[in-house]
């Protein structure tokens, strides 16, 4: 099979043309979404290439004396070859064809073997474009089947010149499909394995309600910016909020309040936070940052900073839902290192400090106001 490199790829329509001029709409059974499913699943579509693949058309071509094989995954757009051996042309570059150049698409439909001795006298295939463009004459398509019985696409051998299959031929293709799809569904698996533990990770390092890290993830990310910073000597800040007045929604307008503000101030603390920061909830109403490349000079603006966000969104909830933060910040600098656990200590100690001054500031406006 070969292919013109100067010859411009075809345009994937969503229809097959024939020579004709006509469009045929697709088979039911190329779009069926379970199908479509385990396609994706497979992570081999759109130009992938497969080592394993690409050794089992070598050994096609060498075994059945054909100048081309490919391992082709037929979707609903066209055909991908993440297994190829002697494919020329834009379709060798690109890994596929449109469905308009695809004759292993009648595999999948027919779910069976399509042999083709000569393209220009078959029925089926005899105006498909790839006859002329690629020089596809004789063409041997056995179907790649899942466990559960779906057929995938096929491994297909072509040559450009009439070709009588003999039924070795056709029991030598049928055994390394067999063995191309080993590989398709081994690489499945392990897509869904590594899927499965990223969002089993997630759970293990995030909070459930608000979607921030919880203390175990935040602690996992701030470990590797300490071993940055101790490499940079870029000074961070800590910092531990918490929440005054969180514990009054509960009580007066009942925990799916208190979750939904919970969740607005998780989202308030990321939308003014960079992407290098860490934004965290450790559990109840508090909260720990981390503030990259934040010095003792930003301390204060920080502090203004948390505290002004909490403000808006004050201005904007009933006044029973309303509340406002005590805040302690801890820095890192290169000159006085800190451990993560004393940064946090710190942190703590000093919104404690906050939380006192603030009730001493309004037992003071409350007496005050007492002996007016």
């Amino acid at each position: 099979m070969s292919g013109s490199a100067s010859t411009p790829a075809p345009k994937q329509e969503p229809y097959i043309s024939t020579a004709n001029g006509e469009h045929i709409t697709r088979d039911p059974r190329l779009t069926s979404p379970v199908r479509l499913a385990a396609l994706r699943a497979s992570g081999l579509l759109d130009g992938t290439s497969n080592g394993v693949l690409d050794r089992l058309t070598r050994l096609v071509t060498r075994l059945l004396g054909v100048p081309t094989a490919m391992v082709s995954l037929v979707d609903d757009r066209g055909q991908h070859f993440p297994g190829q051996a002697g494919l020329a042309g834009w379709a060798g570059e690109q890994r596929g064809t449109p469905l308009s150049h695809s004759f292993c698409q009648h595999v999948v439909t027919s779910n069976a073997i399509l042999l083709v001795q000569d393209a220009t006298r078959h029925p089926l295939v005899h105006d498909n474009p790839a006859v002329r463009e690629l020089g596809v004459i004789a063409y041997a398509g056995v179907p790649l089947r899942t466990a559960e019985g779906l057929t995938l696409g096929a491994l297909c051998a072509i040559h450009s010149t009439p070709v009588v299959w003999t039924p070795e031929q056709v029991a030598i293709l049928e055994d390394l499909a067999a063995a191309a799809m080993a590989e398709i569904e081994l690489r499945s698996t392990i897509r869904s394995l590594v899927a499965t533990q990223v969002k089993l990770q997630s759970q293990v390092s995030r909070d459930e309600l608000t979607g921030l890290l919880n203390r175990r993830g935040f602690m996992e990310q701030a470990k590797r910016h300490l071993a940055l910073s101790e490499r940079t000597e870029a000074p961070f800040l800590v910092a531990a909020l918490d929440l005054d007045g969180f514990k009054s929604i509960n009580d007066t307008s009942g925990h799916e309040a208190g979750d939904t503000a919970l969740q607005e101030i998780a989202a308030l603390l990321t939308s003014v936070c960079r992407a290098s920061d860490i934004v965290a909830r450790f559990g109840g109403d508090e909260f720990v940052l981390l503030l990259a490349n934040s010095g003792v000079d930003q301390m204060h603006r920080v502090r203004e900073r948390l505290h002004e966000a909490i403000d808006r969104r004050n201005q904007v909830v009933p006044i029973e839902r309303r509340m406002t933060s005590s805040i302690g910040i801890a820095v890192w600098t290169p000159k006085h290192p800190k451990s993560l656990a004393l940064l946090q200590r710190q942190a703590d100690e000093a919104m404690y400090d906050d939380k006192r001054a603030a009730r001493a500031r309004r037992a003071a406006r409350s007496t005050a106001a007492t002996a007016g």
